[in-house]
């Protein structure tokens, strides 16, 4: 891209451009399905793009072509969730022949036959992108390449060019040379494998090419369109191997997808990545119909007020979104079911606001939202029917404020919605579903289920109740010293003082004890260590920043599966690195995280990991043992 001189056709011709492009040719049918999928005009013609920066020469697409050309860009852009470019403000997406200029970028060499310098494609800086159609494997890369721009620009749907750019650069810059770096995402064992089958050995180590070295805006849209050129490798590499500088740019560019419209998160690619992303498409009909803008707080409001006040055509497309919320139960995956269900309900939240700020709302017409809401919350899995049940009674306004509050891609729930359910004396723990994710024997995942509520987030790391009176496990290091009194969350939202009273710096292990009465949940210890190759599972709380203090978005009382790897040195000597060795995955906040056998019973506690081999290590057994007996903590029976 390059930012040319200002070109803006006269008024007249902008007001009857589309009359004008009409009669040159009656647009294809993926013409009209680009618009209505994307939120986003496909043009052919310069006479049709808005005012703003272009090329000196665009000559238009060969009508016989137009149909080809529309067919690569919907099914380019349907990589994008629906309504995507339209609610990041990007209007139209003009295709020509060729985009030449008079002048040169020092990257494109001059073409004797177009009298100039040949470039593939620019964004205009505000609301449209060109791009030249050389070759059927050319237009993709060359509008992803463009669409990022925009997308580099953008948070929460809307467009700041300058300021997003110059704070977005820096930390693309230090992210490829690990300073600080992106953490992997994760994905189940399933998606790992499935996209490992997808994939065709592509392996981006460093920057995607030479031009990718003319400025950090550059590097970041060619490495947007290697991503979706070759998506499968591209998700698979940064889960595998997230510390390569190519696998931060690939980070970084999949978070500017998501801070433009949460929508496009790391697994709505993950969805495209393995073709099952059809479900999640059906959950945007509100979007698409509605055209939502602005962060999916404007929207255009079909029909009209008949003489009751009443809308039906907006009643109709209520009823529209119940029929979607069935395409809902087709994402297997309970994860992603209930991110999806999210999201399509602040999207309704959002919906509502606005038409109740400026239109009344009827009876009839609030029947029609809460019959939407209500197929939404049905359409959740089994597992969240507490938090369905929640979603379904409060108000609309806190229903919006706290969907507005949370990252919904995560599937987080706070405790202001867990105080809002104890308050309408619905007993919630919103975390249980992610046993159900992770554990897939269904024995084990019962005795897990029964342990998961005696976990506890404490301060800036993890801890587990480990006695019917109450007596908080943890690593030394979380807690700091004796005396201390720190805050005990647990996963239903109950929080309780804990103070410390017992500390072992050797061992890196503490115990607090639980102030006041309080019927809460315990797990036991073990009777015996576990052995080498032993299932265990880890449930934890990765903290909110690293230690570097940059924001982590990671989700709460986060499940993960692994194994016992070995056992080094004395298990009760120094644990500053723990003699048990694990590879369930583990992120910062985890160091006091019980660690659970097939039976719910603690075997140990995470506290540290190798930077060198990426292994996992937790206290052993044998310590466990022997600090809970000194403090007098017996393996009471649950």
């Amino acid at each position: 891209m390059r930012p040319s001189r200002r070109i803006a056709p006269p008024l007249f011709l902008a007001i009857i451009a589309p009359f004008l492009v009409a009669a040159v040719s009656a647009p294809p049918d993926d013409v009209a399905a680009f618009e209505a999928y994307s939120g986003a005009r496909l043009v052919f013609d310069r006479i049709a793009l808005p005012p703003g920066d272009y090329y000196d020469r665009m000559p238009p697409v060969p009508v016989a072509k137009r149909a080809r050309v529309a067919a690569i860009a919907l099914r380019e852009v349907r990589k994008y969730p629906p309504g995507f470019l339209g609610a990041i403000g990007l209007k139209v997406v003009g295709v020509f022949a060729a985009c030449v200029d008079d002048e040169g970028d020092g990257f494109r060499p001059y073409d004797q036959k177009l009298k100039g310098y040949r470039y593939f494609g620019q964004w205009n800086g505000r609301d449209a992108l060109v791009s030249a159609f050389y070759s059927g494997g050319q237009l993709p890369l060359t509008f992803h390449h463009e669409v990022f721009h925009h997308v580099d620009a953008t948070v929460d749907g809307k467009v700041e060019r300058f300021p997003n750019f110059a704070a977005d650069d820096d930390r693309f810059r230090g992210a490829i040379v690990g300073a600080p770096a992106y953490a992997a995402p994760v994905v189940s064992a399933a998606d790992h494998l499935a996209l490992k089958a997808r994939a065709e050995g592509y392996l981006l180590e460093g920057a995607v090419g030479a031009y990718a070295s003319k400025s950090a805006g550059e590097d970041q849209a060619e490495t947007a369109r290697y991503l979706m050129d070759a998506l499968p490798d591209a998700l698979l590499q940064v889960v595998d191997q997230p510390s390569l500088p190519g696998s931060q740019r690939l980070l970084h560019i999949l978070g500017a997808y998501d801070r433009a419209l949460p929508d496009a998160d790391f697994r709505w690619f993950v969805d495209v990545a393995l073709d099952r992303a059809d479900a999640r498409r059906d959950l945007g009909e509100l979007r698409r119909r509605a055209r939502a803008t602005d962060g999916d707080r404007r929207f255009v409001v079909w029909g009209a007020e008949e003489a009751d006040g009443a809308n039906p055509v907006l009643r109709a497309d209520l009823g529209r979104v119940e029929g979607a919320a069935a395409s809902a139960r087709d994402i297997a995956e309970p994860v992603e079911r209930t991110r999806a269900v999210l999201g399509a309900l602040r999207l309704l939240g959002r919906y509502r606001a606005f038409i109740a700020a400026s239109w009344s709302v009827t009876d009839g017409t609030e029947a029609a939202f809460r019959g939407a809401r209500a197929a939404l919350t049905d359409a959740l899995p089994k597992g969240r029917r507490a938090l369905a049940t929640a979603l379904r009674v409060v108000a609309w306004d806190d229903l919006t404020g706290l969907l507005d509050g949370e990252t919904v891609r995560d599937a987080r729930v706070t405790g202001r919605l867990v105080a809002r359910g104890a308050a309408a004396g619905l007993p919630l723990n919103p975390y249980l579903f992610k046993v159900d994710d992770a554990v897939t024997d269904a024995v084990v995942r019962a005795r897990i289920r029964s342990s998961q509520p005696a976990t506890v987030r404490l301060g800036g790391g993890s801890g587990v109740n480990v006695a019917p009176e109450g007596r908080i496990l943890t690593a030394a290091h979380v807690v700091d010293g004796l005396g201390r009194r720190m805050t005990a969350r647990f996963p239903d939202g109950t929080a309780v003082m804990a103070v410390v009273t017992h500390l072992d710096a050797k061992l890196d292990l503490a115990l607090l004890a639980i102030e006041g009465d309080a019927d809460l949940p315990f797990v036991a210890l073990a009777a015996h260590a576990p052995a080498v190759g032993d299932p265990v599972t880890v449930i934890g709380q990765p903290g909110s920043r690293t230690p570097d203090n940059q924001p982590t978005g990671y989700d709460a009382f986060t499940v993960s599966t692994g194994a016992v790897r070995g056992l080094r040195g004395d298990p009760l000597g120094s644990q500053r690195l723990g003699a048990l060795m694990h590879d369930a995955w583990t992120y910062w906040g985890h160091s006091g995280s019980p660690l659970f056998d097939a039976d719910g019973n603690v075997v140990g506690l995470h506290n540290s990991w190798d930077s060198r081999t990426a292994m996992r290590h937790a206290v052993p057994y044998q310590a466990l043992a022997q600090f809970l007996g000194e403090a007098g903590v017996g393996a009471a029976a649950r």
